[in-house]
């Protein structure tokens, strides 16, 4: 049923026809002293109000209304204006003095004035000149242009005011309930900077500074990268875009390099790049990987362990290793010192065997070849469909890829571990994985340095 103005002689209701003419209806507030202002605004003698009990927005001056929301609020302590209306319907008199007075008046004729010649306007002699009409339309709507800035201002104010307000709420909310404590307060500070207006797609093409950001946040961190396209949804572009665009040069990433030869070739790098680390053949000296930069470390090293430059980036600060064995130890040490969450990221960070990365050429230039070397790249259709069936199996059981160093095995022996060690326990098959990781991480570091080297002193 339509809710109808309760102010005397008030004939809007709520319906469609008033929305549409603006007008917008409002309870009577809760407190009592404020319900009280009210009733007697509304000029009704033993009027009692309820809960249903409203008043249009006719009642009300404009400055009494919040429009920063979608929603028309009234403002803390408003009290509408008098309500009261004189009837229209009311009886005319008909004494004979109220006749005599509705009489209408002997009119007397208007003088009649010679019109004024016009004074004719200055010309436009040159393109460039405006006349006096034309600066005051200009300066109207200058000043128009200017009050409608102003009051996005304010309502911009408005908002970010309560968007503060809820924020604080929360947060005392959370120090009351003992929830807050020093290490989350800590991470709260450190993502306050976050470029929130870069994360987000405001149109159907990507600006040139959010192309720079994706492709630079992806270079030095595929798995952040990955962790806030996939897991928190956010709106970021797929990788093999990424390479389009640096290919192309209509974005390249920021690596903040000491030198301008690194970063004249950071975008050639780049274009190596499956999954953000550099796919490099070259074979090594000892002493040529101790003395790299630390970016170029980070690069050349960074997917031993698959798509984990925080390995490589870790273990390059223990520099200068004694031989090829330090190196791998130091690997092996860091990833052993990992939560079980952190030897689960890793394991998540490697591919499907036969999967779709393979099938769809986006995996990184180490496991494209691995994967290769056992024949998964020349599948048939019914093998094709049983890697896949097994691959779901067992990621549906233990949350993390089925990872075996295929350079030492065969298909065959590989599809038999995939049927054994999907009934092993989840502490059991994490260490297996972490041991197989660890097998590949040794292939991959020996691929690029010599296996014979060792310090010069």
């Amino acid at each position: 049923m339509p809710h109808t103005c309760s102010s005397l002689n008030c004939t809007n209701r709520f319906t469609p026809e008033t929305r549409t003419r603006g007008i917008t209806f409002h309870r009577f507030p809760k407190d009592r002293v404020m319900r009280r202002k009210w009733e007697k605004a509304v000029r009704r003698g033993g009027f009692p109000s309820n809960r249903s009990t409203m008043l249009c927005s006719e009642h009300f001056r404009p400055e009494d209304f919040d429009r920063t929301g979608q929603t028309v609020r009234l403002r803390a302590g408003t009290v509408p204006v008098c309500c009261f209306k004189t009837p229209d319907n009311k009886a005319p008199r008909m004494s004979q003095t109220s006749q005599k007075a509705r009489e209408p008046l002997p009119v007397e004729p208007p003088k009649v004035e010679p019109t004024p010649a016009p004074i004719p306007e200055p010309t436009v002699d040159h393109a460039y000149a405006s006349t006096p009409n034309d600066l005051r339309i200009k300066l109207s709507e200058a000043l128009a242009r200017v009050d409608s800035l102003e009051r996005e201002k304010r309502n911009a104010r408005d908002r970010e005011r309560r968007v503060r307000n809820t924020v604080s709420c929360l947060l005392e909310d959370l120090e009351v309930k003992k929830i807050l404590n020093d290490e989350l307060k800590e991470r709260l500070d450190i993502y306050s900077d976050l470029p929130v207006h870069l994360l987000s797609k405001q149109s159907h093409q990507y600006t040139k500074e959010q192309k720079d950001f994706a492709v630079t946040l992806h270079f030095h961190g595929p798995k952040a990268y990955n962790y806030l396209r996939e897991s928190l949804h956010i709106n970021l572009p797929h990788p093999h875009t990424l390479q389009k665009w640096v290919s192309s040069g209509q974005a390249k990433p920021d690596l903040n390099q000491p030198t301008a030869s690194l970063k004249e070739d950071a975008s050639a790098k780049y274009l190596d790049v499956s999954g953000g680390q550099a796919a490099v053949n070259e074979n090594m000296e000892l002493s040529q990987v101790n003395a790299l930069p630390y970016e170029e470390f980070v690069n050349i090293f960074g997917n031993v362990v698959e798509k984990c430059p925080m390995v490589a980036a870790a273990v390059s600060s223990q520099r200068p290793f004694a031989d090829v064995d330090a190196l791998e130890a130091a690997i092996c040490d860091f990833i052993d010192a990992l939560s079980n969450s952190g030897k689960e990221g890793i394991l998540r960070c490697h591919p499907d065997l036969a999967g779709r990365d393979l099938q769809a050429g986006t995996l990184t230039r180490e496991s494209m070849s691995e994967q290769a070397n056992v024949g998964f790249n020349t599948l048939g259709i019914e093998d094709a469909y049983t890697m896949s069936c097994l691959n779901e199996e067992y990621k549906e059981r233990f949350g993390f890829p089925f990872i075996i160093c295929t350079r030492m095995s065969d298909k065959a022996r590989i599809l038999q571990e995939m049927r054994n060690r999907v009934t092993k326990g989840l502490t059991e098959e994490r260490e297996l994985a972490i041991e197989e990781v660890k097998k590949i991480c040794r292939l991959r570091v020996r691929d690029l340095v010599h296996a014979d080297a060792a310090a010069q002193v």
